[in-house]
């Protein structure tokens, strides 16, 4: 199956890679062509690495993996900076960090839950965006797409809603500002997707990004 090659020369982040919609978009980018930059906390992002190598696509490494901590500005730089050690830069930046933890009624959230979320599906894409933006505008091109969801109209998920309401605004609002440097910037509103079985528990003890 021939595929276009619309991601050629092109250095994509994909966040959340390990598994989901990450996983799928990033085996998408490098069969078109693209230098991947897979992030995760998780391991498992190692195999969707394995998987691009494997990819007849030119002789070229094509995936790099970063184990890094998204909820912190450290971890987006740290992953800003291995992309740049690699390849050079960053064209284009795909946060899909984040999903809901909890499933219930927002008075039955605790106070350390609702943080929990809030770090986990607004904070990423937040650092992200803060970390990639100096050197998209040093070059006067790059694009960001934020995964969102139509979780804003919510129910039983009040703060991943708010988290999502908060991505949806940052999306709008660095459209705006940032289209002068050339910077395209949109957001994705997922529903349902057919997924196969969480690799990843979303709440166990030690939490792992989506």
């Amino acid at each position: 199956m021939h595929h276009s090659q619309r991601f050629e020369n092109k250095v994509v982040i994909v966040t959340g890679a390990a598994q989901g919609i990450g996983r799928s978009v990033a085996l998408a980018v490098a069969r078109e062509g693209g230098q991947v930059v897979l992030a995760d906390r998780s391991e498992l992002v190692n195999d969707v690495a394995a998987e691009i190598s494997e990819l007849k696509t030119g002789n070229r490494e094509k995936a790099i993996v970063a184990n890094v901590d998204l909820e912190t500005y450290a971890g987006a730089r740290e992953l800003v900076e291995a992309s740049i050690n690699a390849f050079g830069r960053v064209d284009i930046l795909i946060n899909n960090v984040g999903g809901t933890i909890w499933a219930k009624p927002y008075q039955e959230y605790e106070e350390a839950q609702i943080e929990a979320e809030i770090r986990r599906s607004l904070f990423p894409t937040l650092w992200c965006c803060r970390a990639a933006l100096p050197g998209m505008i040093a070059q006067r091109c790059g694009v960001i797409v934020n995964i969102s969801s139509i979780a804003t109209r919510g129910i039983n998920r009040i703060p991943y809603s708010a988290a999502k309401g908060g991505v949806n605004a940052l999306t709008a609002s660095l459209a705006f500002e940032h289209a002068q440097d050339g910077i395209r910037v949109n957001a994705v509103a997922t529903g349902g997707t057919e997924a196969p079985p969480r690799k990843i528990p979303r709440n166990s003890d030690k939490q792992t990004k989506e």
